[in-house]
């Protein structure tokens, strides 16, 4: 018979094989993929961003970068990911001056000091708006296990598929400029709508509200092209003494606005007022080599636009979409490949200079290129780049 201490023995042996078994015959550890919550309130969003470790500790303000925009529909978090991390860029168009300098300001955030240490490999691949061929080009991204693909897309709906490809891979998905509509990608971008409102909003003003206005429109087909023109028509729409005469493609390049406007000029039309998306500095050049004076403008924050702006005296308005969104971008794919809760679309606040505030040094500068967008700063986002960085790199 066995004694008391015997039995105690005994059963705590079994205890420890129960234990052994159970642990044994547990589930593999599943495939980490994006969590979602339902959409909280800006100031709440930006009290979870900032509670986690900042991608650039000593200038990124995450309550102020991280912004969720009035649209937002839930937050997204993803399994932390020990860096340093694979970034992949996938760009469509190239074919003008905003584009060229996004990718020259990319290369330059990347080599900056507090990025630089958390980046492992970081590519740029540009397909045109091929959009099979961009497609495509995510695949190879996919296959080279990148950690993060940054997207500024052909159009806002075919990239569904190749998202979820990359999604269930783990890989992190951040849209910026011309945005996807998928669901699960996250957002950086200004209200597009918001700003093709105001620029028709300050024209509206200083025509008083009646004459022939033309229109320059963007890259034909493009999220941010299309929201632009909406939210501009809709200005326009409430006054019935504006006219849209014109409306043409610009495609945002100079050379492009320069030859469309010149080519509407040529048939002596009675302009009132010019709307454009973007190429704006061709498009003065075509009034000017016409040799007629500059009607009142609305148009971006290229610095040979904001020059002649300041020596109109029709005036106008210059907002800008600044080719900087992309070092955001680089910021929030970073933020989330920390394990950091993000609102999914995230508002950039549009950078305005109306002629009347206009300042040479400040906000346009004569030593530089007129195709130059102005607007590179951006401090709580800790995207404190120079002209003279983002020249320095090579646009390919």
């Amino acid at each position: 018979m066995k004694t008391r201490s015997q039995i105690a023995r005994l059963g705590l042996l079994c205890v420890l094989v129960l234990i052994v078994l159970t642990a044994c015959s547990s589930p593999a550890t599943p495939t980490p993929v994006p969590t979602v919550a339902p959409a909280k309130p800006v100031s709440s969003a930006a009290s979870s961003a900032s509670s986690a470790p900042a991608a650039s500790a000593s200038t990124l303000d995450p309550a102020k970068c991280f912004v969720a925009a009035s649209n937002n529909d839930k937050t997204v978090k993803y399994p932390a990911k020990k860096g340093p991390y694979k970034i992949a860029v996938s760009n469509s168009f190239i074919g003008n001056a905003w584009r060229n300098q996004m990718i020259q300001t990319a290369n330059a955030f990347v080599k900056s000091a507090e990025i630089a240490p958390q980046i492992k490999e970081f590519s740029i691949t540009s397909s045109g708006q091929d959009v099979a061929a961009q497609i495509a080009a995510m695949d190879n991204m996919i296959a080279s296990g990148v950690d993060a693909i940054i997207l500024n897309a052909a159009n806002p709906t075919s990239f569904d598929a190749v998202i979820k490809r990359a999604q269930d891979a783990g890989i992190v998905i951040v849209s910026f400029d011309n945005i996807v509509t998928t669901p699960t990608a996250v957002l950086v971008n200004e209200d597009q709508v918001e700003f093709g409102k105001r620029l028709a909003e300050d024209l509206v003003k200083r025509i008083n509200g009646k004459g022939n206005v033309v229109m320059v429109n963007g890259v034909a087909g493009t999220s941010v092209s299309n929201d632009r023109t909406a939210g501009a028509k809709a200005v326009f729409a409430k006054y019935p003494d504006i006219k849209v005469i014109k409306e043409m493609e610009g495609n945002w390049d100079s050379g492009t606005g320069q030859k469309v406007m010149a080519d509407f000029l040529a048939t002596k039309p009675k302009i009132d007022a010019v709307w454009a998306q973007g190429g704006t500095p061709g498009i003065v050049k075509a009034f000017t080599d016409a040799g007629l004076a500059l009607p009142p403008m609305a148009g971006e924050a290229e610095n040979g636009y904001r020059k002649a702006l300041a020596a109109s005296k029709a005036g106008g308005i210059s907002i800008g979409q600044t080719p900087s969104m992309i070092a955001v971008s680089i910021q929030v794919a970073l933020a989330l490949l920390n394990g950091k809760e993000l609102p999914r679309s995230i508002a950039m606040p549009h950078p305005i200079a109306a002629s009347e505030e206009l300042k040479e040094g400040v906000n346009y500068f004569k030593d530089l290129d007129d195709e130059f967008f102005v607007a590179v700063s951006i401090p709580a986002c800790g995207v404190n780049l120079t002209p003279a960085k983002i020249l320095a790199e090579q646009a390919k």
